[in-house]
């Protein structure tokens, strides 16, 4: 018997959910909890992360492929990742992340679990990442090469009837054999409405940052990051969806690479200095092949400023890190 493909089960609905729906859909929520049990930390992961990152942020960055060839003289990038360190602020974004069949997936092709979905019915026309955080237990680090175990729960669901928009707050634990490592929350916005260009005139950042680095991501670097993180989103790889169906100009920059990528350029200039949180806010849509300007000032002892701006110098990612 041929068994015919599926890519997704789902279909939009045109409707904002009514009353009993909308207390189905939180219950249906708020019971998503899935985990992860006795997997391991593996540096490959984070060596694909930091070559993704690399690959934009420094000019000369290293051939890598080449640094691990037999007769190489180059630094190994096996030296930067090993077994027994500490996973760098930000690594465990490639890690644990969801493990959804595709006719699970909706037809946008990101993960559902945690969507205002009802029935095989989807009620949204588009879902945007917009904000998030990560605290840091420094006391238990997580380590490469140890037992992991992971938790995540939808935290918060808050429905926005006037402006049709749903909000789904969920949190990622990830706990060793010593107990919580890294907890993160990553906030989704479901909104009933396609994607439209703001008429009034960008608000322009003139802060003078102590550093900064600009770089342009291409379609390439979100393919990849998308790759590293699961993260099957169309919009992120796929230009006649992204422009066709959610009415963007281009491919939309995911917003796993924008924490990267705002990550290790501090971490770049800041190598052996340990944070305990770090909170972000996505205020605009990026896209690839646009250049983005990356941005570190250091506000008052043990906080700093990290934010990016876009060609016009308005900004799209605003973030603080404590530590």
């Amino acid at each position: 018997m041929i068994r015919k493909r599926v890519f997704s089960t789902f279909i939009k609905s045109n409707n904002h959910p009514s009353k009993p729906q909308i207390e189905k859909i939180k219950q249906r929520l708020f019971n998503s909890k899935w985990v992860i049990k006795d997997d391991i930390v593996s540096t490959f992961p984070a060596k694909q992360l930091y070559i993704t990152t690399q690959s934009l942020l420094d000019k000369d960055c290293p051939p890598f492929m080449e640094s691990l060839l037999v007769n190489s003289t180059g630094k190994n990038i096996n030296d930067i990742f090993k077994l027994g360190d500490k996973v760098p602020i930000g690594y465990s974004l490639a890690y644990c992340n969801p493990l959804s069949n595709e006719y699970e997936l909706s037809t946008d092709g990101y993960d559902n679990y945690h969507a205002p979905v009802l029935d095989c019915n989807e009620y949204f026309q588009r879902r945007m990442w917009v904000s998030g955080s990560f605290l840091f237990n420094n006391n238990n680090s997580l380590k490469f090469g140890e037992p992991i175990n992971f938790t995540e729960t939808v935290d918060k669901v808050k429905i926005l009837t006037r402006n049709e928009m749903i909000l789904a707050d969920y949190k990622r634990s990830f706990d060793n054999d010593k107990g919580n490592s890294i907890i993160e929350h990553r906030l989704l916005c479901y909104l009933n409405n396609v994607f439209k260009k703001l008429l009034e005139e960008p608000i322009i950042d003139e802060t003078v940052p102590d550093e900064s680095t600009s770089c342009k991501p291409s379609i390439v670097s979100s393919f990849r990051m998308s790759a590293i993180t699961f993260n099957s989103h169309q919009i992120h790889y796929n230009p006649q969806y992204a422009k066709n169906i959610e009415n963007y100009p281009k491919v939309v920059i995911e917003a796993p690479l924008l924490i990267s990528l705002a990550l290790q350029f501090w971490r770049n200039h800041n190598p052996t200095t340990p944070i305990t949180s770090f909170k972000y806010k996505i205020t605009s849509p990026t896209f690839v092949n646009d250049t983005i300007k990356i941005n570190v000032k250091k506000m008052s002892s043990g906080k700093f400023r990290v934010w990016i701006l876009k060609e016009d110098s308005s900004v799209c990612f605003e973030s603080t890190i404590k530590i």
